[in-house]
């Protein structure tokens, strides 16, 4: 399957492609942090309709008027992408660009939406950080903050699931490996005896070249030459 944002910049591209793809699953990527908003509010956006709140700003922010804005704006993604989907086609899943949709407060609301949407699965993050080292036998994780993001993200998804768990019947891979997902790892999980969602992002990275960004941050991962090995990663799976 496959996440897009609803506000991304070729959405209409994307989808078109989509729709000639019957058997892909598709779920949106929500997003709080990247782009435009499709509902502009100051209490999120800059001037311009630009989100400019980071991470730890959603994470501290329980405000009533802004988990009410917050929801209407996730509301809205997920209904563009469910008007621009073929007929008789329907969302699979939920999950967010930089995991905005575990923090606990806003995984309620995204739950909430689910539920409204009949969208089965949420994503959390059930990753078992000795298989995953076994598996590839690579210490990078120490250096890339993936083992950090790791720690946050499990005992979010411990709070959440408490709440609700909407991921059953897969296990997750990789956020100790966000990026550099190769060859040899997709053979590996592929012969497992459990099934796995496995987060990639790939792409042609010449493409992005002279894409406006948003940000550096955003921009240096997307040109990154890591994003065309994970494309040969998914592009070698055997059915």
């Amino acid at each position: 399957h496959t996440s897009i944002m609803a506000n991304c910049d070729y959405f209409d591209n994307a989808m078109s492609d989509i729709a000639k793809r019957k058997e892909l699953g598709l779920g949106v990527h929500l997003n709080l942090t990247y782009a435009n908003a499709l509902i502009p509010n100051t209490l999120y956006c800059n001037k311009n309709g630009i989100f400019n709140l980071g991470y730890l700003e959603l994470l501290k922010n329980r405000d009533k008027q802004f988990l009410a804005a917050i929801e209407e704006e996730l509301d809205a993604q997920i209904t563009r992408v469910i008007n621009a989907l073929p007929p008789q086609r329907s969302l699979t899943h939920l999950d967010s660009h930089r995991h905005i949709h575990m923090i606990p407060h806003i995984y309620k609301i995204v739950v909430k939406l689910a539920k409204k949407y009949n969208i089965k699965r949420v994503r959390l993050i059930n990753e078992n950080t000795l298989h995953s080292f076994m598996l590839t036998k690579r210490f990078n994780f120490l250096l890339n903050g993936g083992i950090i993001k790791y720690l946050l993200l499990r005992s979010f998804s411990a709070i959440d699931s408490r709440y609700a768990n909407l991921y059953h019947g897969v296990k997750f891979y990789s956020i100790l490996y966000t990026g550099v997902i190769g060859k040899d790892i997709i053979k590996k999980l592929q012969n497992a005896d459990e099934t796995y969602e496995v987060m990639v992002h790939p792409s042609y990275p010449e493409l992005d070249k002279n894409v406006h960004f948003y940000d550096e941050a955003e921009k240096a991962y997307r040109v990154s030459n890591d994003r065309k090995k994970e494309l040969e990663a998914v592009l070698s799976i055997k059915k």
